[in-house]
């Protein structure tokens, strides 16, 4: 599976991250705000495994955002399995290097993996979760069309929960 936009290459990982995908898992900068926070390189190992497993198991997963132009690894856009008000169901999220901040490439990204998630997964909606105070990524899933729903209690946080049902 291979999703392309005009500036990137979108995928599943593979073990061939490793080394960039460590990189960026034990980068404060990328970490910040997670809730997995500042990961070790033992860390970084396993969260890469994790993300690796779960695409084979559901075909889906957050997945590898890679720039065009540089080959570079600048983060992810996906889903992972949240128990978000009861039982795990796919979550949609993304994190970018700040590097790549205000460039458009979340945008980007999210609007491929969407369309992927409602056509080739055939998902009846998308759910995601976001720090109020987090504007930027709030923007993002507006600009999906996703709606605002209410408040969660996630892992111990207020999160505003999203919503974006299949075009029917």
């Amino acid at each position: 599976m291979l999703l392309k936009s005009k500036r990137l290459l979108i995928r599943p990982f593979t073990r061939d991250d490793e080394t960039a995908a460590i990189a960026l898992f034990t980068d404060p900068d990328f970490m910040a705000g997670s809730l997995d926070g500042l990961l070790s390189p033992a860390g970084a190992r396993a969260k890469l495994q994790s993300l690796i497993d779960l695409y084979q198991t559901h075909s889906f997963s957050k997945l590898a955002l890679v720039e065009r132009n540089n080959q570079r690894l600048i983060g992810y856009c996906g889903f992972g399995l949240e128990p978000i008000e009861g039982p795990p169901v796919p979550e949609f999220g993304y994190r970018l290097h700040p590097d790549a901040h205000g460039r458009g490439l979340a945008t980007e990204a999210a609007q491929l993996i969407v369309a992927d998630a409602f056509k080739r997964l055939d998902m009846p909606y998308i759910r995601a979760i976001v720090e109020a105070e987090n504007s930027p990524s709030r923007r993002v899933l507006e600009k999906l069309g996703m709606i605002y729903q209410r408040q969660v209690n996630f892992h111990d946080r207020e999160w505003l929960l999203y919503r974006l049902e299949r075009p029917g």
